[in-house]
């Protein structure tokens, strides 16, 4: 179970061994188990959901309850996804080749699957008249969190998926992988990935589209391919930060500085939002805050707001930066407890102070670090602060506190201009030694030199 309010995800997977008999009599066998076993397994999961959200545990002995609270039944969205393992090497072998994802035609459904007259590794509807079971097997499962690998790429495309194929426009998809290369490169009118038609328009109600298997291959092979991956490398940085608060805040090993109080929900919460970021908008969070660490390397103190115009998709959560300098007189100044007590006390002032100043924002996330190559360790801070009715005498504080550090005071904002797919390839941004720049070995291979200060 995934759980990031408001979405819920249940995985159910089955590994089942493919027996060495004919395909028509082995594929019904093994569909059986795997798949529609799965499916009633996700069906019982929901139901103990639903009756008993209180008795969900991490552990099988049921000594650690879940830590968060569930989504609420009204705000509600779950995911049911069947992981079918076992037929991968006998759906290469009857295709003489191919990745050993299952072909999909949405005709198929419900006891069609296990019909012996049937299609041997093909998948539709197998719950037709209820919520729709999306159905992955090893090979295009790999691909699909490959290439939506943040928790909203993810839920939006299963979302449009099942829509798609329950559209009637979908003949035939001659793998998962190739139905993810067609989504992946055509945009709706709200600019948001989606299964559009081919020619542009509107769908109609005759339009039947067959995705063959040169989809993903056209795809990966595409120069622009390579170029997103490049641009994306500093959005890995945002999940550096979102992984590293996660361990903490689930570890229990958050520090709680003096005069300040401990709430595991607005960590969550904190945490929540910037992992409700998709890759893209993690490309423009991550660069920010990259920049901001090499422009704070020059400067005792650097902000740096993100922040959508008000009405913008997404308008209503803002993020914000912060560097602050550990300099050689704060050691006989308290140290660096009292380094990140000021530090944490700076995120709450510029929290009020933006959520004051733009009160279409329903909620602020801030983010503090020293800046990089200071030749000490490092920490994060982060902070939640939500929006509600300021009183006069909240403002004219705030506004104090703003004045007495020396801030607020010509607040730039601006909205990124980029491609997703950029036409060329950029140059490597510089890395600044930080855990969260490149991909998950370049970031291991960082975190193996950097000694933290927690």
């Amino acid at each position: 179970m995934v759980v990031c309010d408001p979405h819920i995800i249940l995985f159910s997977e089955k590994n089942i061994s493919w027996s060495d008999k004919a395909a028509d009599i082995a594929w019904p066998r093994w569909f059986r188990k795997a798949v529609l076993d799965a499916a009633k397994q996700l069906a019982g999961a929901e139901r103990w959901i639903r009756d008993h959200p209180d008795r969900i545990y991490l552990d099988h002995a049921c000594q650690h309850p879940f830590p968060l609270p569930l989504p609420p039944p009204e705000r509600r969205k779950i995911h049911r996804v069947v992981v079918a393992g076992g037929a991968a090497k006998a759906c290469v072998a009857r295709f003489n080749g191919g990745t050993g994802s299952f072909a999909i035609d949405p005709e198929i459904t419900g006891n069609q699957h296990i019909d012996p007259a049937g299609q041997p590794f093909v998948i539709g509807d197998v719950q037709p008249e209820g919520d729709f079971i999306h159905v992955l097997d090893e090979a295009s499962l790999d691909v699909v969190m490959h290439e939506m690998d943040t928790i909203t790429d993810f839920v939006e495309y299963l979302e449009k998926r099942a829509k798609f194929l329950r559209s009637g426009n979908l003949a035939l998809a001659h793998g998962e992988e190739d139905l993810i290369a067609y989504y992946a490169t055509r945009i709706n009118a709200d600019g948001d990935h989606d299964f559009t038609a081919p020619h542009g328009g509107a769908w109609s109600s005759e339009d039947r589209l067959v995705i063959d298997g040169d989809a993903y291959p056209s795809f990966v092979n595409d120069p622009q391919y390579a170029a997103r991956a490049e641009a994306n490398k500093p959005s890995y940085f945002w999940d550096f930060l979102i992984e590293n608060f996660t361990k903490h805040m689930m570890g229990g090993t958050s520090i709680v500085l003096p005069g300040f109080e401990y709430k595991l929900t607005n960590s969550e919460l904190a945490v929540r939002h910037m992992a409700l970021a998709n890759r893209f908008e993690r490309r423009n969070f991550g660069k920010a805050c990259i920049g901001a660490l090499e422009i704070g390397q020059k400067k005792e103190t650097f902000f740096r707001a993100m922040i959508g115009a008000e009405g913008s998709k997404g308008a209503e959560t803002g993020f914000f930066f912060l560097t602050l300098k550990y300099l050689d007189w704060m050691e006989k100044k308290g140290g660096y407890e009292h380094y990140r007590l000021a530090r944490t006390a700076y995120l709450q002032i510029y929290a009020q102070a933006l959520l004051m100043k733009h009160p279409y924002l329903d909620r602020v996330i801030g983010v503090a670090m020293e800046p990089p190559n200071q030749g000490r360790g490092a920490s994060e801070d982060c902070v939640y602060a939500a929006q509600h009715d300021w009183t006069d005498e909240q403002r004219a504080r705030n506004q104090a506190d703003c004045d007495r550090i020396g801030i607020m005071q010509h607040l730039k904002t601006r909205t990124p201009q980029e491609s997703e797919f950029p036409k060329v390839t950029r140059p490597p941004m510089h890395d600044l030694g930080y855990p969260g720049y490149g991909n998950r070995k370049e970031r291991r291979a960082a975190a193996a030199l950097r000694r933290g200060r927690r």
